[in-house]
């Protein structure tokens, strides 16, 4: 019954257009649009420092103020100052004769651009505060004539830059794969994917319903109990076929397309026993969201909806160090955090003692809700009867 069950289903899913695009086409789009978007992000931020300053003969040493600017990635070409995403600078009378004596509140005026994220609108503050230290640094040198007031501007510069680096005091640690975007987002919308397997588990149990043959399985010498176990095993097994074209897709072809480093999985048994986790973990919670519905537009709107809420608090959408304490420990509870997790620690190189953490909490939380899915189809087929 079993191999019958699988063969239905997955000649159903591959027969649905829909189904398809839900569970390949989907996440691997998401899967290299952020993968895209969060490997350009870093070039895309610094293309955006545009500083346009003003005031600049007010200080003696406006051209120092502007190169160290510029020695911080910050644009400060007259050109765009009509651009949108350009900020203004304002510098005070005399700023730079009171900076060493502490002198002065309010010498500069920061005006940044209400076009630009939170994330650049926090690196330009900090990176017009490191231009300042590096001023105040070089005024301090000339003060004390380690640096030699006939040498040239760029000389200077490269002194006093030179002198602010603190590089050497980091020791330099070898490149791993979490240095690699795409670890970022592909297990994310990997694990997104594989928990929509809800839509094709809810229509099937939605047109077993209304077409009659859950009624006529009531006549055969079956329990509920064993179809419903039946089913659960050859989701399962379209869900690990899912998963294993998702790996090829997101961990070789992906990178390889975007010029990244491919993602190289931990070891075949461990990568087995992560992969059958998450299909066992996603399809557990597809039943019990597929025993709940009662009707194609609850179908869509529950399974899809509650797929992508937990996404967006699972640290998907928005990064969990930035969230709320509250939205960061209900992202910590949610079975898809712990599904990407695992994907994330199988690429990383490293297992940790987390990993089997997360797979007995994956697994705990799939009994639940296979149990309590059982017991709500239990219940509807008993009050199910001929129309």
């Amino acid at each position: 019954m079993l191999i019958h069950t699988l063969k239905k289903e997955a000649r159903l899913i591959v027969n649905d257009l829909h189904s398809l695009a839900v569970l390949l086409l989907m996440p691997v789009m998401f899967m290299v649009i952020m993968t895209m978007a969060s490997s350009q992000s870093q070039q895309n931020i610094q293309q955006n420092l545009l500083l346009s300053v003003e005031g600049k003969s007010n200080s003696q040493h406006n051209l120092v103020m502007i190169k160290l600017l510029q020695a911080q990635g910050f644009n400060t070409d007259h050109d765009l100052q009509a651009a949108k995403l350009v900020s203004q600078l304002s510098i005070a009378p005399k700023f730079d004769q009171q900076i060493l004596m502490r002198q002065g509140s309010s010498q500069l005026q920061l005006s940044i651009s209400d076009h630009l994220a939170p994330q650049t609108r926090l690196l330009m503050r900090e990176k017009v505060k490191a231009s300042l230290a590096q001023l105040k640094l070089y005024l301090y040198m000339l003060d004390t004539g380690d640096l030699d007031a006939d040498e040239t501007i760029d000389k200077q510069i490269e002194m006093v830059i030179a002198a602010s680096d603190v590089n050497y005091l980091i020791a330099e640690t070898p490149e791993q794969a979490l240095h690699n975007p795409a670890l970022n987002s592909i297990p994310a919308w990997w694990v997104f994917g594989v928990y929509f397997i809800v839509l094709p588990i809810s229509l099937t149990f939605i047109n077993e319903r209304n077409n009659g043959t859950l009624v006529r399985l009531k006549t055969y010498p079956i329990s509920m109990a064993r179809y419903f176990y039946n089913k659960a095993c050859a989701y399962t097994l379209v869900s690990l076929v899912q998963t294993l074209l998702l790996a090829l897709i997101g961990c070789v072809v992906i990178p390889y397309c975007l010029g990244l480093p491919l993602l190289v999985l931990n070891s075949v048994l461990v990568s087995l026993l992560a992969f059958v986790t998450l299909s066992v973990a996603a399809i557990s919670f597809a039943l019990l969201l597929a025993s709940v519905v009662s009707s194609y537009e609850q179908a869509i709107v529950v399974g899809g909806g509650v797929n992508i809420i937990l996404a967006a608090l699972s640290g998907f959408m928005v990064p969990l160090e930035i969230m709320p304490a509250d939205l960061a420990a209900f992202a910590n509870a949610s079975p898809m955090y712990w599904s990407a997790q695992l994907l994330r620690q199988l690429m990383g190189g490293a297992i940790e003692p987390s990993f089997w953490q997360y797979s007995v909490l994956l697994w705990s939380f799939s009994l639940l809700c296979f149990m309590t899915a059982l017991w709500i189809f239990n219940k509807k087929m008993r009050n199910l009867t001929w129309n």
